[in-house]
């Protein structure tokens, strides 16, 4: 498959010179007590707030540029990360006034934003992909979009990304189906200008108005075997530290991180 170069970063050795917008916004409603008035990546995991874990990944991949979009309890996310210094990173914030939703979230985001391309991380997940492989499929697809998706028994609680012969998203299916299929995983990599169509547009969900409008041969699907955690609900929250074990997250932490 022939690449496209649209500019800027583009090689497998500098796909970390690009930026990174974090969706870290949401209520979440599922976990109820468990929140404590946290905002959802704020809850520790292993003596660390959710989303440093995510924030000590993308540094340890090189990536230094990293955008938080935020709105509930967005003070206790800010006064944490300050500038992003103590990470070796450069953080700055794009706050949510009223909810946006995700889609209009990412709009008013990628003003922030400079590279050709970005990565979009959901802030309460977390997929274990290969950010330089996904962002060589990203260039070389030539979509406006990449969707990571990994594999699942059970499906029913994401919904399925279907697929076409070619790799590109052809729809997607609706939750509670039951059975195996690919999911959303929350990474993504996007393009400035397919980001930049959101803004503006007032609330807009991602998964349900932008991504199923876009599965018309824009987006494609980066199959990834990377281990997957999702935190939305209270038993996936009390498998996380398990999650960081085996997979050895701990080595991140060692004498990097902590509030400003």
């Amino acid at each position: 498959m022939s690449r496209r170069t649209r500019g800027g970063a583009h090689s497998r050795s500098n796909f970390a010179a690009n930026d990174v917008i974090i969706l870290a916004g949401g209520f979440g409603k599922r976990l109820g007590a468990a929140l404590g008035g946290a905002p959802k990546p704020m809850l520790p995991v292993m003596g660390r707030p959710f989303l440093e874990w995510t924030v000590l990944r993308l540094t340890s991949f090189g990536f230094r540029s990293i955008v938080l979009s935020i709105g509930y309890r967005r003070a206790v996310i800010r006064d944490y990360f300050g500038t992003g210094a103590r990470w070796g990173a450069e953080i700055r914030y794009v706050e949510e006034e009223e909810p946006l939703g995700t889609g209009g979230a990412l709009g008013a985001a990628s003003a922030e934003t400079r590279s050709a391309d970005v990565f979009v991380l959901n802030g309460d997940t977390l997929c274990l992909c290969d950010p330089a492989g996904f962002f060589e499929f990203h260039r070389a697809c030539g979509a406006e979009a990449t969707v990571c998706c990994v594999r699942a028994a059970d499906s029913s609680r994401y919904g399925s990304v279907l697929l076409d012969r070619r790799g590109r998203v052809a729809g997607f299916s609706e939750k509670e189906a039951a059975g195996s299929g690919w999911i959303n995983a929350g990474a993504y990599w996007m393009t400035s200008g397919f980001l930049r169509a959101m803004s503006g547009r007032g609330p807009l969900s991602l998964e349900r108005d932008v991504l199923p409008g876009a599965a018309d041969g824009r987006l494609c699907a980066y199959r990834s075997d990377g281990d997957f955690i999702d935190i939305g609900t209270p038993g996936d929250l009390a498998r996380a530290v398990g999650f960081m074990r085996r997979n050895r997250l701990d080595r991140l932490g060692r004498g990097g991180g902590g509030g400003e």
